[in-house]
């Protein structure tokens, strides 16, 4: 009676198990209006109509999938794996229930649940061939190489093509730090596909990469002759010191068209990197010329060419380097009327112009950067120093173009301590002492002064007497010795200031408390002019002695020999 009873309620479980046809249907239109409203982004409205789907059909392991999909949208991680498990365990062979669980994991970065749920999709699904990477990726982002690895030859085997992944396998093998086993598997290779040139270059690469250079040699000499095998052969060569023997490659390249334009260029660079001593200026020149020729309107081999020219006119020797620094404003110039919008190509083109004071060059080039950048600063600094020196020079124009520089310079304290040193050799030239005040240089972060500002005050002071104006500067110039206790080349200027007032003890007594600093920054000019005011207070041999310690310590006038021979001052 008893077995019969249970039967019974075991039959009454089952049916209220059992969906009805028409429950199943109602569950199903319910599914279609969430997803109207999934794909609306309405996720609130979708996760109601998926509730009511289940509270029809509780087995609906869709709609916990979908519930799933929603919560990893809205970060609700916990909640979204709560629902996928369901949907895993109603039906556990779907692949993509284990793959959004494992996307739930990873966002929250907890990647070795993840490879679990990985784990299980591979033993519980089949066709998952696509998503095998994925699981390399995720053990590699655990550190487990060798479970990587063998992700990797499981989609090998599932697309049916050995070796697809031998560069990654040997990546994972040298992140493992198993470089025996990458040589191993490489050279295994290289034997058992003996005519296979991509396994011999990997072989090789890796081998040049451990140290065994010559092992790698021997494999690359016996590869077909290829532009690969060709790049991995010189690099050998130039690191073992071999220029001589890697020259007649490297022209091969270069004159094939058919090499790799990108692999080129990146020779080139490292070639214009390497030493003096371990490469032919002119060589490189014949090179980059060889390029040109070759793809003449290129923008990239025009590029390359300005950094060769740049890194060969480092290099050079004084009667070749003009020549070289000629190819890179050529390159610059090319540069521009091919892209005339570049800004740092225009930047590039007029600070060499301006430091090579090529003035003609800078002025033509620099009304035409300013016609397409005419809130740049900088450019109206670089056109203002052309018309100061260019042979179609206007003073009025240069004197406005460094007005207007200084407007946009504001925030760039570099630059406006330039141009308030070329406004203020405006005003010493002109003696207006109203001008001097205003563009005496301002407290910087650096903590010194201009260096231009300093040799522009050094010039005027050794070319002019003019009292007045020179009074008008030493007033100045106190407040800068209170802001830059410790710059040697003020204390310079200052002292310079004071002796051609006149004022020998105070300037003595100026230097004295700088060099109690002990500073580590004093410089030649500053101990010449201690010497100068010490032989006007008539202290002579005290004078020699800092004239003879500012010669040891350079960057003294062209006169502190003679002074030094004949004790006098010149």
């Amino acid at each position: 009676m008893e077995a019969i009873a249970q039967e019974k309620t075991e039959k009454k479980e089952k049916e209220s198990n059992e969906v009805s046809k028409y429950d199943r249907a109602n569950a199903e239109y319910l599914m279609i209006d969430a997803q109207k409203f999934y794909l609306l982004e309405d996720y609130e409205r979708a996760i109601a109509f998926l509730e009511q789907s289940l509270e029809v059909d509780k087995n609906n392991h869709a709609a916990y999938f979908k519930l799933g999909e929603i919560y990893l949208i809205q970060r609700k991680y916990d909640k979204g794996l709560k629902s996928i498990k369901k949907a895993q365990e109603i039906k556990p062979d779907n692949k993509f229930y284990y793959i959004l669980a494992a996307q739930l994991h990873k966002s929250q970065s907890n990647l070795q649940a993840a490879a679990s749920e990985y784990e299980l999709m591979l033993k519980n699904s089949t066709d998952y061939r696509e998503y095998i990477l994925d699981i390399a990726d995720v053990y590699v982002g655990l550190g487990n190489y060798d479970r990587a690895i063998k992700m990797l030859e499981l989609t090998e085997e599932k697309y049916n093509s050995p070796h697809k992944f031998t560069t990654q396998k040997k990546e994972l093998l040298l992140q493992a730090g198993k470089k025996k086993e990458a040589l191993d598997m490489l050279k295994k290779l290289t034997e058992d596909f003996p005519t296979n040139e991509s396994y011999k270059l990997e072989y090789a690469d890796l081998l040049a990469s451990t140290g065994q250079k010559t092992e790698a040699a021997d494999i690359l000499k016996s590869t077909n002759t290829s532009t690969s095998s060709n790049f991995l052969l010189i690099n050998l060569k130039l690191e073992e010191g071999d220029f001589e023997a890697a020259k007649p490659m490297i022209s091969e390249i270069m004159t094939n068209k058919e090499a790799d334009l990108s692999s080129k260029l990146e020779l080139m660079t490292n070639l214009s990197a390497a030493g003096l001593d371990k490469i032919s200026l002119s060589f490189l020149d014949q090179q980059q010329k060889t390029l040109y020729s070759i793809y003449p309107n290129d923008v990239e081999v025009i590029k390359t060419g300005e950094k060769v020219y740049s890194a060969l006119a480092e290099k050079a020797s004084p009667e070749n380097k003009s020549a070289y620094e000629s190819q890179v404003l050529t390159a610059l110039n090319q540069l521009k009327d091919l892209n005339p919008s570049d800004y740092e190509v225009w930047n590039q083109l007029l600070t060499k112009a301006y430091n090579q004071k090529s003035w003609e060059s800078l002025l033509t080039n620099s009304e035409d950067a300013l016609s397409y950048f005419p809130n740049q600063g900088l450019f109206y600094y670089y056109y203002g120093n052309a018309q100061l020196y260019s042979s179609k020079g206007d003073k009025e124009e240069a004197n406005s173009a460094f007005d207007q520089a200084l407007k946009l310079a504001r925030n760039d304290e570099a630059l406006a301590s330039k141009i308030r040193t070329k406004k203020l050799e405006f005003a010493l030239e002109e003696g207006n002492v109203k001008e001097i005040e205003e563009y005496i240089p301002p407290k910087t972060t650096s903590g010194k002064v201009d260096d231009g500002a300093v040799q522009m005050f050094l010039r005027y002071l050794n070319a002019n007497s003019d009292q007045e104006i020179i009074e008008g500067l030493n007033k100045s110039l106190d407040r800068l010795v209170k802001e830059y206790p410790s710059d040697s080349d003020l204390f310079h200027v200052k002292a310079k200031v004071l002796f051609q007032l006149g004022r020998f003890a105070e300037a003595k007594q100026l230097i004295e408390n700088f060099l109690k600093q002990k500073s580590a920054n004093i410089t030649g000019g500053l101990l010449e002019v201690y010497g100068d005011n010490l032989y006007m207070l008539n202290q002579i041999d005290a004078a020699v002695e800092q004239w003879k310690k500012a010669k040891n310590t350079g960057n003294t006038s062209d006169k502190i020999d003679q002074k030094i021979a004949d004790k006098k001052y010149y």
